[in-house]
């Protein structure tokens, strides 16, 4: 019985009826990333100072504007449990991904320079020329 809803589950997220997941955000926002780059946070409530990497990366938003899609994914939740068996997230969180050419070019911002905008900002204008 487990399966056949886990099963029901995956097509209801595949067919896009569940359009709240943030797996489904992530994914609507990569698909759109040969338009527009995108950064992807990466976070768990339960790592360190999480809060304040969200305060940087929401720095970036106000810093950047419309230049990149940002997408916020707590990894720990339900909705991300297809991401994670995807694209095989590591336990060294907080971090960012940034993808750009529909995914065909991309670059990882580790949690010691995600923290900082002075590390950050220099990464991702690099990462738009």
């Amino acid at each position: 019985m487990k399966k056949i809803f886990s099963l029901v589950f995956v097509l209801f997220l595949a067919l896009g009826i569940c359009t709240k997941s943030s797996a489904a955000t992530f994914e609507e926002a990569y698909a759109q990333s040969t338009s527009k780059p995108m950064l992807t946070l990466l976070y768990a409530t339960w790592a360190d100072n999480y809060s304040a990497y969200l305060t940087e990366f929401r720095n970036l938003q106000a810093e950047f504007g419309d230049k990149f899609n940002y997408v916020e994914l707590d990894i720990a939740s339900p909705d991300a449990k297809f991401f994670n068996m995807k694209y095989h997230i590591y336990p060294n969180l907080p971090y960012v991904l940034m993808f750009r050419d529909g995914g065909k070019i991309s670059r990882y911002i580790q949690k010691d320079c995600a923290a900082s905008a002075s590390c950050m900002i220099p990464r991702v204008k690099s990462f738009i020329q």
